[in-house]
């Protein structure tokens, strides 16, 4: 995912919270109406959104739809980026990024403030102490004109800032898409796993009662043998019982994924994952470098560079001479004196001359220590992404030969399964029951590798920026 393709989620969204609206604004439209409206606009409508929606919204608008059923993947995963508590976390740290940047802006703003001035004054010229009525007000004009360059590099720094958090928002993002994913296949082969371990206890509960009806009324079998098949019989029981309870786990944490907690799906939509099968595992030579160039991760790290070295040149810039104009206007109980101006119209220039206090130098070290810092985290993140293209790669490797493995094993388990019923037709053979219960572990083998494919390549694509197919539809 792009950085471009961020978005601005202002508000969450609670299952029992219908008193609060998700507003989602795309980054070209955010600019628009910043630009037209002024940022601190922008910032008390998202406050009167997350506060009053009723002041802008309908009560139907108002009321949170429940998931679909059945639940797609694709469903599952935009309901689940648009009102997650961690997105709107992370979102929240662009928000305070583009805050201090505004914090920047208003150095250069005008200050104006009226200034009262009651007071009792004895002139120097009376020979005796005659306190006298010397109350002056006035109102007061001020503007910085410039500082030489220091805040132009405070506002590189601060965007920047920006530029880091909005690429920390992007990889947040696109991990908890992954988690949904995970989520979403989980309950899907917990669902395949409790079929299968129902096939088998069906089986095993089927032999136990035979052998122990044959036991009793023919004494076929013995106390021992009945005792060991119920034995696998309770065995095959707790399994399923555990299965059971697994496919409710999972859909828990899909729930809690979607931002949805207590809302579980009844019923998934198993996704269409052709599209991975004939994709081209690339050479990790070939792809490395566009990994390194389009990793939100990095560019989350190289931005925190480039504020780094601005904030150098901030504290470098620490005792630049300031420029600025002051405009005073002034009303006196007692005008009679000439020097008191009515106006005044003032230009400063201060320019720092000595630091006994070494303030600037202490600066200066402390943002080059921050700096060698950020500068050794983008060398282990660039690390990082090595690693994790070249893990990438080998995992995807190992699952398409997995992938024929198991494909394998469905056709030699089919097959089976239908010389087996066969046979138990023609009354020769009666492991039928046990090749359906190798049937249904094969296909949920298969499902697990073709789940296992779909993460990898989801990850791979979100590594490398690219859209995931997952996305545009199931």
């Amino acid at each position: 995912m792009n950085t471009s393709d961020f978005q601005v989620i202002s508000a969450s969204v609670g299952r029992r919270r219908p008193d609060r609206a998700l507003v989602v604004v795309s980054a070209g439209e955010l600019g628009r109406f910043m630009k037209a409206f002024g940022r601190q606009s922008v910032v008390c409508a998202a406050v009167s959104l997350f506060l009053c929606p009723a002041l802008v919204l309908g009560e139907d608008e108002r009321i949170i739809p429940p998931l679909p059923d059945p639940l797609t993947l694709s469903d599952a995963l935009l309901i689940g980026t648009q009102s997650h508590p961690e997105l709107v976390a992370a979102q929240n740290q662009v928000a305070a990024a583009e805050i201090s940047s505004g914090k920047v802006d208003a150095s250069y703003g005008v200050n104006a403030f009226v200034e009262l001035q009651p007071r009792l004054s004895s002139r120097a010229a009376a020979d005796s102490v005659d306190f006298q009525d010397d109350s002056r007000y006035g109102l007061v004009i001020r503007k910085r004109l410039t500082d030489f360059g220091r805040t132009e590099i405070r506002k590189e720094a601060a965007q920047s800032d920006i530029a880091a958090s909005q690429a920390r928002f992007v990889t947040r993002l696109d991990r908890h898409r992954l988690e949904i994913m995970r989520s979403f296949f989980a309950v899907i082969l917990a669902d395949h796993a409790y079929r299968a371990r129902n096939e088998r206890l069906a089986i095993d509960y089927f032999r136990y009662s035979r052998m122990a009806e044959r036991r009793d009324r023919f004494e076929q079998y013995s106390d021992l043998e009945v005792a060991k098949q119920e034995a696998a019989y309770r065995k095959a029981y707790v399994a399923r019982h555990r299965a059971d309870l697994e496919r409710r786990q999972r859909r828990h944490a899909l729930a809690l994924k979607l931002g949805r907690p207590g809302e579980l799906s009844s019923e998934l939509v198993a996704p269409d994952l052709s599209a991975f099968r004939d994709r081209e595992i690339p050479e990790y030579g070939n792809i490395i470098d566009e990994a390194i160039a389009s990793s939100s991760i990095l560019k989350a790290h190289r931005a925190g560079v480039a504020s780094a070295q601005a904030k150098v040149s901030v504290a470098e810039k620490l005792n630049s001479p300031v420029l600025s104009a002051d405009f005073e206007a002034r009303e006196y109980h007692d005008s009679s004196f000439s020097s008191r101006d009515r106006y005044r119209l003032n230009l400063k220039f201060i320019m720092p001359l000595f630091d006994g206090a070494q303030v600037r130098d202490t600066e200066v070290a402390l943002a080059e220590n921050a700096l060698a810092q950020k500068q050794a985290e983008l060398l282990m993140a660039e690390y990082g992404i090595r690693e994790a293209v070249l893990t990438l790669i080998s995992d995807l490797l190992v699952n398409r030969a997995a992938i024929v493995a198991v494909e394998a094993e469905e056709t030699y388990r089919s097959y089976y399964q239908d010389r087996s019923r066969a046979m138990y037709e023609m009354e020769m053979r009666s492991d039928l029951g046990d090749a359906q219960a190798a049937a249904a572990e094969a296909i949920l083998e298969a499902a697990r590798v073709d789940f296992e494919q779909a993460l990898l390549w989801a990850e791979f694509d979100a590594l490398l920026a690219r859209p995931s197919a997952l996305m545009e539809g199931d």
